[in-house]
């Protein structure tokens, strides 16, 4: 059965090897391919929805819009959902029934065969995203794709046809060559129920016999050392673990004598290693020359393993004490701030703010949330480099600090955005209070180049039930700012 086995599991290999010259061959582009008109057709399809969008989009047409939207996908059969997001709110302004829902693309930036992305502008500048949902390659039956690539079907014929083929030609050829044949089974079951490694080799190190033992302690089967020369299993010296050139097994088909007690360790995993005390004996024909050997392996491993593993651990626990506490607190620090400013970032402000925005509705507390975004940040950087756009973000959130009431309550929230929490203030007290801090902003000599930022202000008192509606608020109010001309401060209630 075993012999069998070593037959199939050949005719196996060399389907795989066969296989992968074909792919070679694929790659070096010398098998023909048909090209799928899927891709180029997608792209037209997009193509014609971004032009009739952005021309209804810049007429504030919305209505067009949806209208084209749901015609495209009633009458394409390839496309699920369609929608229209705007960059600055990254809301979806017009979309298809659960175009929401469909839209879960693996990447947040780029296009793919399901997932399209389409930049519209208006007036010149970048305004949105249109999304395209596309049906699945999946969805069109995997099977009738690959059946399509010749590839494929020439890989399919030599994988049946050559398993066959190799199978039979191999068991033929080497019928007298299996190793395995000569040993019968019941020694095969006597040695394999022992508790140290026992081999059988012949006159030139070749594994005619491994039992079950010392297969395992290596992590591989029996059937998989047959006709492996022994001193080819990479054999090293214990401690040293240089290449072992003593192999007692050698030396037995030498000399035709025992040789005993050599500690021989090998590799069998990432830096683990399985140390046996090995003694080989020969086989000798009446001519007293030998003809095989048999080789056994004491492992010697587990206990010494076991105290290595204590030593280490208990000198490395002093060492590394220190230094898990020192990198806890850097990365203390890496989570929670801002890496250009040294502000919170925006998952520790929203902690903070949740229990500030629950304490205050608790205590029946007035609580205000201002987003701030530097007008035109984008010339900035184009006109003078990131550098100085660098420095201008440091400079602004320097100067919100300085007027902050709690820097836990002060973020960057992202780019050339902060947000921060005010507290403990009446709703004139905190108009008067961000229009100070614009009109600070916008001063000379505030940055390093002349700056103006727009405000956004929102409050409890305007209605929101949740932290993330106040900050919303506050959102669509910078937004507001932007719309009238930047450089101003609009209230949620002024919207």
């Amino acid at each position: 059965m075993s012999g069998n086995l070593v037959f199939i599991r050949m005719g196996l290999h060399l389907v795989i090897l066969t296989i992968a010259i074909l792919l070679a061959l694929d790659l070096l582009g010398m098998i023909p391919r048909t090209t799928s008109d899927l891709s180029a057709s997608r792209i037209q399809l997009c193509e014609s929805i971004a032009l009739e969008s952005t021309a209804a989009a810049s007429r504030q047409d919305f209505s067009a819009v949806r209208k084209m939207f749901d015609a495209v996908v009633r009458r394409s059969e390839d496309v699920r959902s369609v929608g229209l997001r705007q960059n600055e709110s990254d809301r979806l302004v017009v979309a298809t029934a659960d175009h929401q829902r469909l839209w879960t693309p693996e990447s947040n930036v780029g296009s793919t065969m399901t997932h399209a992305r389409l930049p519209i502008a208006k007036r010149g500048e970048p305004w949105g995203t249109i999304e395209v949902r596309f049906e699945s390659a999946e969805s069109q039956g995997l099977l009738s794709s690959l059946w399509d690539y010749p590839l494929f079907r020439v890989i399919l014929f030599f994988s049946v046809a050559g398993f066959v083929v190799y199978t039979f030609y191999m068991r033929r050829a080497l019928r007298y060559l299996d190793p395995t044949t000569v040993i019968p089974p019941r020694v095969q079951a006597t040695l394999d129920v022992m508790t140290e490694g026992v081999v059988l080799l012949d006159a030139n190190e070749r594994i005619v016999l491994a039992n079950s033992t010392f297969a395992e302690k290596l992590g591989r089967s029996s059937d998989s050392l047959m006709g492996i020369k022994a001193s080819e299993l990479g054999w090293l010296v214990p401690k040293s673990l240089e290449q072992a050139r003593s192999l007692p097994w050698k030396h037995a088909l030498e000399d035709a004598a025992a040789h005993t007690g050599t500690p021989l360790c090998v590799k069998v995993g990432e830096n683990e290693y399985e140390t046996f005390v090995v003694n080989g004996a020969p086989i000798v024909e009446e001519s007293g020359k030998a003809r095989g050997a048999i080789a056994t392996f004491d492992s010697i491993t587990v206990l010494e393993r076991k105290t290595e593993q204590l030593e280490k651990a208990m000198a490395m626990l002093e060492k590394s004490r220190d230094e898990a506490r020192l990198r806890n607190e850097e990365l203390q620090v890496l989570a929670t701030c801002d890496p250009l400013t040294g502000l919170s970032n925006r998952r520790a402000f929203m902690s903070r703010a949740e229990l500030e925005f629950a304490a205050a509705i608790r205590n029946q507390k007035e609580m205000f949330c201002v987003m701030v975004d530097i007008d035109h940040f984008k010339l900035v950087n184009d006109k003078h480099g990131h550098s100085m756009g660098d420095d201008v973000i440091c400079r602004l959130a320097q100067g919100l600090s300085a007027v902050c009431q709690n820097r836990e309550t002060l973020c960057r929230f992202g780019g050339e955005e902060f947000c921060m929490l005010l507290t403990d203030i009446e709703m004139e007290a905190a108009v008067k209070f961000v229009e100070n801090l614009r009109r600070t902003v916008a001063a000379q000599g505030f940055a390093p180049i002349p700056i103006t930022a727009s405000f956004g202000l929102s409050a409890i008192s305007f209605g929101a039930p949740r932290f993330y509606d106040l900050l919303d608020q506050s959102d669509q109010a910078l937004y507001a700012s932007k719309e009238k001309g930047r450089n101003c401060l609009t209230r949620f209630d002024e919207i």
